[in-house]
């Protein structure tokens, strides 16, 4: 009897160890997916997740061989939670779904828009990372696919874009300006003003190649006396540069998403096709 239980308390021992080498390791990772949340991945070191999570240096250092490491194991975990949830909503593809998209995204107080941001950077430079920011991109750039389409079919977009191409586009501008606001290069009415204009440019011009009537909200407001973006002239020029300076396209990507939005927004202000060359 004795030499049969001897196996089996061993069996139990290492059972243990494993569960709380486990509840060990969650415990540094959700110190770290706090730290990340609340001041962004650059500030995010070793000593503050062992403060947080209530274990030393030397803890951490025993399940993460380096700070990337960390950083990977974070990133994953919670993008996999987020990437979950994000599923199961309900989704009501259309123009009303990307105003709404564009209003929530472009806030400096939306962590959820901050983290889709750092994914998407994070999955460019570790190629660990790399799936999960391909599903993260994706998962963007069809959900404005779909609503662009929708709203084709219901007459309130144009029916001369590429849905694809423009949903690759209005996506850029969105992960650009959230990450100006994240670090507080912009501010909101700003970047509300630019995803407002890109969404407007997508509309079915009125009869006789007229406007439509000026949008309502902070982007038909001056404010302080400056000029909305709606009526600076011209704001191709302001959007190109974004995308040309954006680290994230290549040139080639750039290019083309600037050339496209600014034939959409020549499109949308009825210009003869001279105006629209220039």
């Amino acid at each position: 009897m004795v030499r049969k239980s001897r196996p089996a308390r061993r069996r139990k021992t290492r059972r243990l160890e494993v569960t709380v080498a486990s509840q060990r390791r969650r415990q540094i990772v959700e110190a770290a997916r706090t730290c990340i949340a609340e001041e962004g991945v650059e500030k995010l070191t070793l000593r503050k997740v062992a403060e947080r999570a209530q274990v030393s240096h030397a803890t951490i250092a025993y399940y993460f061989h380096s700070r990337q490491q960390l950083i990977d194991a974070a990133f994953l975990e919670i993008s996999e939670e987020f990437m979950r949830v994000l599923r199961q909503r309900q989704l009501f593809y259309g123009p009303q779904d990307l105003n709404d998209l564009v209003e929530s995204f472009l806030d400096r107080e939306n962590a959820s828009a901050r983290f889709v941001v750092q994914m998407i950077d994070a999955g460019l430079r570790d190629m660990q990372l790399r799936a999960t920011h391909d599903e993260f991109v994706a998962y963007g750039r069809d959900r404005i696919e779909r609503s662009i389409r929708v709203g084709i079919e219901v007459g309130h977009y144009r029916p001369d874009i590429d849905p694809k191409l423009a949903a690759a586009l209005i996506h850029t501008l969105l992960i650009w300006w959230e990450s100006e606001l994240a670090a507080g290069a912009t501010s909101r009415e700003l970047a509300l003003d630019v995803g407002r204009l890109a969404l407007r440019l997508l509309e079915r011009p009125q009869a006789g190649g007229q406007e439509r009537p000026p949008a309502t909200g902070a982007a038909a407001e001056d404010g302080n006396g400056a000029l909305s973006l709606l009526r600076m002239a011209p704001p191709p020029e302001l959007i190109e540069a974004s995308l040309l300076n954006d680290s994230r396209l290549s040139p080639e990507a750039a290019a083309t998403l600037a050339e496209t939005f600014t034939k959409l927004y020549w499109l949308s202000a009825g210009a003869p096709a001279a105006k629209r060359e220039d």
